[in-house]
């Protein structure tokens, strides 16, 4: 089941930065397999498809890079 980017967003929203950015990373690493071509041939079969992984996979990577940008104006008010 795949997730409303909001709620991906939300869901981190009182992570660390250093963990919003390591899900990122994450995130990036799957949409780099998809665009390499190095999905797992029994992926393709599965419900969803690796297409619709991959377009969820960048929306939420928009949602996180709002929230660092967010934490890192956060963090910057502070001082």
């Amino acid at each position: 089941m795949m997730l409303d980017p909001k709620s991906v967003k939300e869901s981190l929203r009182h992570a660390n930065l250093t963990e919003i950015i390591k899900e990122r990373d994450r995130i990036i690493r799957e949409i780099r397999k998809y665009e390499k071509g190095k999905i797992p041939e029994e992926e393709f079969f599965r419900d969803p498809g690796p297409d619709v992984v991959y377009y969820c996979n960048l929306s939420y990577l928009s949602e996180i890079c709002d929230l660092i940008q967010e934490k890192i104006q956060e963090e910057q008010e502070e001082y």
